[in-house]
């Protein structure tokens, strides 16, 4: 899921911010692709110069993860804030099969299958 409704936002409004959500994870993919290195969040926000609140970016880092497409190292670089803030990276091949996703509350497959 690309696009939470926690708002309960419903018709067009609803459609055009589920679009808005999908593309902007295709964006922050393509830049990954792209340079080939470590980001945070606010390291993508202020690079892409997105227009956009920093939950959203980490949003779509956590969907990107779940779908097997960035992976959350153990590295970090500091945020905004002077705060510590985790660095992903493109999941490689072999890393695709070495891996479990888990952001400390929920697990990918626990996620995936709806359980959480």
């Amino acid at each position: 899921m690309s696009f939470y409704n926690t708002t309960n936002e419903t018709g067009a409004t609803l459609k055009a911010s589920h679009h808005n959500a999908v593309s902007q994870e295709d964006k922050i993919f393509n830049y990954f692709l792209t340079h080939n290195k470590h980001f945070s969040p606010s390291m993508i926000l202020k690079q892409m110069n997105l227009n956009c609140p920093i939950t959203s970016i980490r949003r779509a880092f956590t969907n990107l993860t779940i779908n097997n497409k960035l992976i959350k190292t153990t590295n970090y670089s500091v945020g905004d804030y002077g705060k510590r803030e985790h660095l992903w990276k493109l999941k490689t091949e072999n890393e695709y099969n070495e891996t479990h996703y888990s952001d400390g509350y929920h697990d990918v497959d626990n996620i995936q299958n709806g359980t959480y």
